[in-house]
């Protein structure tokens, strides 16, 4: 997708929708941690899976590990 300035939008690299399903026990996990903390649950479940993502491969999700 170009623009006048000749740069271009890679779809590619914007964020992407996710559905998920969760058993109801951990709906009610998310629903009560997201209470006691004040944060909401997409919010919750984005951490756990950076988190996730983070400890499976270690530097490899960070920006200093981009190409430009």
């Amino acid at each position: 997708m170009a623009n006048e300035q000749g740069w271009e939008m890679d779809p590619t690299k914007l964020p992407r929708t996710l559905d998920l399903e969760l058993s109801a026990e951990a709906m009610e996990w998310l629903l009560t941690t997201a209470q006691q903390t004040g944060r909401c649950e997409e919010e919750l479940i984005l951490e756990i899976l950076d988190r996730a993502l983070q400890s499976r491969n270690p530097g490899q999700n960070s920006p200093e590990s981009e190409s430009p």
